[in-house]
């Protein structure tokens, strides 16, 4: 977190600067006697402490007393650009302990996690709704579509349209 202080800065001054600061990257997070707070995008990243607990009934993840926190992260930021640099961070891990503690309990690497969690994400919106398959690997948090869908094909040995329309012929879902 970061504060500014802006001396007799004039209103129209102000918005611009935080419309810059926006546009970097940073979120304005509070503004009191001329001192501006703000924080990187990154460090808004939810934790565990901010949320609610997960709905295990509907989790893939597995019920693992000591790697909750990791899967509870997982959960609630799957939809961004995490890596397992800010996995270990939140649950205060190094990186190489975290690797090797996830996958000794689970047989699975943390990137591993990310990826399933978000493929069941696509795999519910690819049912559910009629977003195209590029705005759905967009908001499971793909960057690259392409990349996308390659990991969507080695997981579920269709492309996404393919395993759209597989599913839907099998049952028959009302889309909104």
């Amino acid at each position: 977190m970061s504060d500014f202080l802006l001396i007799n800065a004039e209103s129209q001054t102000k918005k611009l600067l935080m419309k810059y600061l926006e546009n970097a990257g940073f979120e304005v997070v509070g503004m009191e006697n001329g001192i501006v707070r703000v924080q990187l995008a990154q460090e808004k990243l939810s934790t565990t402490e901010e949320s609610i607990k997960l709905n295990n009934t509907q989790s893939i993840f597995p019920s693992i007393p000591r790697l909750r926190e990791v899967f509870e992260f997982i959960e609630l930021n799957y939809h961004q650009n995490i890596k397992l640099k800010e996995v270990a961070q939140a649950v205060g891990y190094s990186s190489a302990y975290l690797t090797d503690l996830v996958r000794r309990l689970t047989g699975k690497t943390v990137n591993n996690w990310i990826i399933e969690r978000r493929l069941a994400a696509a795999s519910t919106l690819l049912l559910e709704t009629n977003y195209s398959v590029d705005e759905i690997a967009l908001k499971v948090g793909y960057q690259n579509i392409n990349h996308f869908y390659c990991q969507f094909r080695d997981y579920y040995k269709h492309t996404p349209r393919a395993w759209r329309e597989a599913q839907r012929s099998r049952h028959s879902y009302n889309c909104t």
